[in-house]
């Protein structure tokens, strides 16, 4: 865990693949390491969640050091004035994990318009159903090779999972997803090859951080 930026209200950290993000449901008796519980021992003070990663997942998160800048960041959040984007590494299209019987297999799709669904949060994971939360995705391929794509994606709702479904049911599930219909095997198995890497809230420079696919591209 690295801390990315801080100042008197704000704390940002890179959170590692493998961490959650704020204690689980089973509180002490779940053994995962836990970004939240480790910032807070390390700065000596109190701090407000503003957001998740998955557990999986690294890359950029946030929290307010204070209950005022909580609130105010939530409502940011609410209005659409925060910006997260992403990268990930897919497999190239294949719809072999995708049940005929379910909802999806998406095959093409208009360049430069975002990706609109409808999603329900399962107990484990979340899937596409008429009576769901909307889901906007923006989204760009940034590289594509015979053998994978690399994406940058912006959600500009924050559904669960909602980048890793958008992906899968279009044919591209992210290196590493097993829940989502991965075949890679990635480099540890509390990873998958999505980065949170760029944090853009109203009234704060950019916060960004590092990634590489080094360690995906030797498997």
């Amino acid at each position: 865990m690295k801390i990315l930026f801080e100042d008197e209200n704000l704390v940002a950290v890179h959170k590692p693949a493998g961490w959650l993000s704020v204690p689980s449901v089973q509180g002490k008796s779940d053994s995962r390491s836990v970004v939240g519980i480790e910032l807070q021992n390390l700065l000596k003070t109190t701090i407000f969640p503003l957001h998740r990663l998955d557990f999986e997942v690294e890359g950029v998160l946030a929290f307010a050091k204070n209950p005022p800048t909580q609130a105010k960041i939530l409502d940011l959040w609410q209005k659409g004035q925060v910006q997260k984007k992403y990268r990930a590494l897919t497999q190239t299209q294949d719809f072999s994990h995708w049940p005929e019987n379910v909802e999806g297999n998406i095959f093409e799709w208009p360049e430069g318009k975002p990706w609109t669904s409808y999603l329900v949060a399962g107990k484990k994971r979340a899937f596409v159903a008429r009576h769901g939360s909307r889901s906007i995705t923006k989204w760009e391929i940034i590289k594509q090779k015979s053998t994978f794509l690399e994406w940058e994606l912006e959600p500009v709702t924050g559904r669960r999972h909602q980048l890793r479904v958008e992906l899968s049911r279009r044919g591209f599930p992210i290196f590493g997803d097993k829940l989502y219909g991965s075949q890679k095997v990635g480099p540890r198995t509390d990873e998958i090859a999505l980065k949170a890497i760029q944090l853009k809230i109203e009234g704060y420079e950019l916060i960004q951080t590092q990634w590489d696919w080094d360690s995906w591209h030797k498997k």
